[in-house]
């Protein structure tokens, strides 16, 4: 991956390649690492700008608590200083997937293209309340048992034996960083899908919907509903995945990815 730059605010950005703009929101606990596996496959072609969330990574981590405006903020000043002759396509998972519905929400015309994985949307009053609840967990019992519990969640046993070293890998990125910044960041990805909700049918550009068929807490009925809401969309429901697909199964993944890319009016 390129070397770090920053933007005018510190937010550190890494651009590999050449050519059309896409850039990558990764999710909450993760940082701009998760897209290795994007990045080598798709820079080839497009010029690939992945960032850190704010408190992840090496991104900044300002005093008092979050917004999601926060995080779009910082979408809004890397298109303006990366993308200022071309519309980019704004690839986001998970909370990443939150924040590129909220700002496509806003900001479709400055986008040549959504790609959403892994995200929620619309949570039923019990899923937002086990949400919730863990994030007020994160607070009280700390990294570590936060990272077991994601281990529990997010992988099947015969992921752990087929790919274990990458999900220690995943894990290591969990516990690096200033966990309490991450737990502030994990408040508004449990908060703030309803602030999105009834929104998504004004985005306009070509929307590009993935997830998992054994994500638990990305549902396939919450990909289903937000291709329903959203008019100009596909939608894959990928079989024998879970949460952390773009990583473990980065070459399908990309795959999908390059061709809605190649479709792309940028």
């Amino acid at each position: 991956m390129a070397d770090i730059t920053k933007t005018k605010n510190g937010t550190p950005i890494w651009i590999t390649g050449e050519g059309p703009p896409l850039i990558l929101v990764h999710g909450v606990l993760m940082d701009h690492r998760m897209w290795a596996g994007q990045v080598a496959m798709l820079s080839d072609n497009y010029r690939v700008i992945c960032l850190d969330m704010l408190g992840h990574g090496d991104a900044p981590n300002p005093l008092g608590e979050r917004t999601l405006a926060d995080f779009t903020g910082q979408i809004e000043e890397v298109i303006a200083e990366c993308c200022a002759d071309t519309r980019p396509v704004l690839g986001g998972f998970s909370m990443g997937g939150l924040i590129t519905q909220a700002f496509g929400a806003k900001r479709h015309s400055d986008l040549a293209g959504l790609i959403i994985l892994n995200a929620v949307y619309d949570r039923t009053p019990n899923e937002a309340a086990l949400v919730r609840d863990r994030s007020k967990m994160m607070v009280a019992e700390g990294v570590k048992a936060t990272v077991d519990g994601a281990r529990a969640r997010w992988f099947r046993e015969d992921e752990v034996a087929t790919h274990g070293a990458m999900i220690e890998e995943i894990c290591g990125w969990m516990e690096d960083g200033d966990f309490s910044a991450k737990c502030k960041a994990h408040w508004v990805f449990a908060t703030s899908d309803d602030q999105v909700a009834g929104s998504l049918g004004n985005i306009s550009c070509p929307t590009l919907i993935m997830t998992g068929d054994g994500d638990a807490g990305s549902t396939p009925q919450m990909s289903e509903a937000m291709a329903h809401a959203i008019p100009n969309s596909e939608l894959h429901i990928l079989d024998r995945q879970q949460h952390m697909m773009p990583v473990l199964d980065a070459t399908r993944v990309t795959g999908l990815m390059r061709g809605f890319l190649d479709r792309a009016a940028f």
